[in-house]
């Protein structure tokens, strides 16, 4: 349902599509196009009613604070469905953020939300010393500080302690107006100075628990203008603090967070060359003739655009090339112009030629591995997008602007990659690509002979117990593998902290390396302890990791573990079909496993006596395990 973005939307049109809406992708199509700013509160409200078709959500989120949120659920409902995600709301009580936290049998508890927004004003929250803050000496106002960190940390470890959630904790807009005018800025401990404190403070103190995100206030507010923020006759009518005006940017925030939490980060963004990567056509204008480079408006904009794809590149993205153009002619403008950013070393996959792009697509997805469900296409050509979307509509397409002065914002309001955190595993994804080529040049160098491209790679694999620094981890692991993943079983950030600490859990991590570089942590094995028994909860590898033995290797770990108490008398293992992990279907057949149960939908449970248990040959492993080195 493409609209123009001038044109006023047809709310009751769109109304009856969401409602209609059988899937994600119907969600998605039904908003397409809409731009939330040209949105009233009650066309919002009409289109949140629409998505309450009694479906399962995808998200549950609750808001806590100590000012009126009501309004905000129904625009995250649209914002979310332009995701193709469907949200449920839980609006706390007005002002009872801490008691709801408290309570263990409160609605809040009770609605197990994915996500707790907490937005706290600060002239609500200490109104007498903010309206006063002229007044107050430097010690005071620092004091004050201390104590706000204090309440919010406080609010956090109870909400951590009693919630399985992951918490947004909003900073605090820094004030368009302070009270001393421009002579703030020379006020000891002024009042700009005191919210910049306040707001590094509190990320100081959240940084590094995976649970815990900072909602960026502050930075929204100065994106849509402090002015629009506060509607005063609201603020006054009704304790709101944020206006109908913000909540749209709050609301894609909030969205943001919830793709990251998700793990519904695409991998990899394929882009066109002529008029994309560079101003021209190298074919007709040669390298030296397109444009990019300082000294030139078009050609700084292009350089612009090329910054941010290395910063993509740096949080682990990966960059590939699809264009229609003389493989030749491209390989000598990147060989002859050093001042470009991007090399074709950046570039994990090329295909660069004359067939197709979809075509194109399919080659790349398969040479890297993935599903094209994972790839976003970037074109200026409106007729390749549009042929993208028709052969392959599980591909996220982007048209550029005409004016590439807005490639690179295009860019920044990208939501497709947005992640938790950047890990060193993501740091090191176009390298370890670029590794994983280098093994399959080997492996065609061996001549097919399997067991001598294995004993070559000279591979070694650790495995140990998960520990707190794995989390971030092994959490993207869950929401991320799908290739080589039995059960698909989607953990939150709290649910692997508990399997951590669980004494009837055990979480094991494995770790690569060959003589081509470090993989990272690429698997991930969950077993969960009964009496007498021990169930493969899930059995994750990354997909660069797969066919050389490490799963075996994994799994004669989990016989070894199983061996050494005599109590265990069976392990039992499930295999749950999706349409992506088939190629591990026959997985525990493999390893010795014996079908004790068939679903309707494709399902088995497998079961392996302790009598049955027999080791698996991987021995061009070395295996190390709690320092103990367990191959040769």
């Amino acid at each position: 349902m493409e609209r123009s973005r001038d044109s006023k939307p047809d709310v009751k049109a769109i109304a009856s599509a969401l409602g209609a809406a059988r899937d994600s992708a119907d969600l998605a199509r039904a908003l397409s196009g809409l731009d939330p700013g040209k949105l009233t509160v009650n066309d919002y409200s009409q289109l949140s009613r629409a998505l309450q078709t009694g479906a399962a959500p995808d998200v549950r989120i609750a808001y806590l604070g100590n000012f009126t949120l009501d309004l905000l659920p129904r625009y995250v409902d649209v914002c979310a469905a332009r995701e193709g995600l469907r949200a449920a709301c839980y609006v706390g009580p007005f002002g009872q953020y801490v008691q709801e936290v408290l309570d263990d049998a409160s609605p809040l508890v009770r609605f197990e939300p994915h996500l707790v927004l907490l937005a706290l004003s600060l002239r609500l929250l200490r109104p007498e010393a903010v309206s006063a803050f002229g007044t107050l000496t430097a010690p005071e106002r620092r004091h004050l500080k201390d104590e706000i960190v204090a309440h919010v940390e406080s609010w956090i470890a109870n909400a951590l302690a009693r919630l399985p959630a992951t918490l947004l904790v909003a900073n605090f807009p820094v004030p368009d107006h302070p009270q001393a005018g421009i002579a703030d800025s020379n006020d000891e401990y002024g009042e700009v100075e005191f919210h910049l404190d306040l707001n590094l403070e509190l990320l100081r103190r959240v940084k590094g628990n995976p649970r815990v995100q900072i909602f960026d206030a502050d930075r929204l507010a100065a994106r849509v203008g402090k002015e629009r923020i506060v509607d005063r006759k609201m603020l006054y009518l009704a304790k709101m603090e944020w206006s109908p005006a913000f909540l749209p940017a709050v609301a894609g925030e909030i969205v943001r967070h919830v793709k990251a939490v998700r793990g519904m980060a695409k991998k990899c963004i394929v882009l066109d060359l002529d008029n994309t990567l560079w101003g021209g056509v190298v074919g007709e204008d040669g390298p030296a003739g397109v444009r990019i480079g300082p000294g030139d408006p078009e050609g700084e904009a292009f350089l612009d655009f090329h910054y941010r794809l290395k910063a993509l590149e740096a949080q682990g993205v990966l960059l590939a090339i699809c264009s229609k153009n003389n493989p030749a002619d491209v390989q000598e403008l990147f060989e002859s112009r050093p001042d470009i950013p991007l090399h074709l070393a950046d570039f994990a996959a090329t295909e660069i030629g004359w067939d197709p792009k979809h075509e194109g697509l399919k080659k790349i997805a398969a040479a890297l591995n993935l599903g094209t469900d994972s790839l976003v296409f970037v074109d200026d050509n409106p007729a390749e997008v549009s042929l993208i979307h028709q052969m392959l509509p599980e591909v996220k397409t982007i048209l550029l602007p005409p004016d590439p002065a807005e490639f690179a914002a295009t860019l920044e309001r990208l939501t497709d990659f947005e992640k938790v955190a950047i890990l060193a595993e993501d740091v090191r994804k176009t390298r370890q690509y670029r590794e994983n080529r280098e093994r399959q040049e080997l492996e065609a160098a061996t001549a097919g002979d399997l067991g001598s491209y294995l004993e070559s790679l000279r591979t070694e694999l650790t495995i140990v117990r998960a520990k707190k620094d794995d989390l971030a981890r092994v959490h993207q692991l869950f929401t991320k593998t799908n290739q080589f993943n039995l059960t698909t079983l989607r953990y939150s950030p709290a649910e692997v902290e508990r399997f951590v600490a669980s004494p009837f859990c055990e979480l094991w991590v494995a770790r690569a390396r060959d003589r081509f570089g470090d993989m990272g942590t690429i698997g991930a094995v969950l077993v969960k302890k009964e009496p007498r028994l021990v169930k493969v909860d899930s059995f994750l590898l990354s997909c660069r990791a797969m066919g050389r033995g490490i799963e075996t290797a994994l799994m004669n770990h989990v016989k070894t573990r199983f061996l050494e108490e005599r109590a265990n008398l069976e392990i039992r293992g499930c295999f749950i079909p999706t349409a992506k992990n088939k190629p591990v279907e026959s997985f525990f057949e493999d390893q010795g496993f014996r079908v004790l149960e068939r679903g309707d939908a494709g399902e088995k449970i497998y079961s392996l006596r302790r009598s049955e248990v027999q080791m698996k040959d991987c021995d061009w492993i070395r295996v190390t395990h709690d320092e103990l080195v367990l191959g040769r």
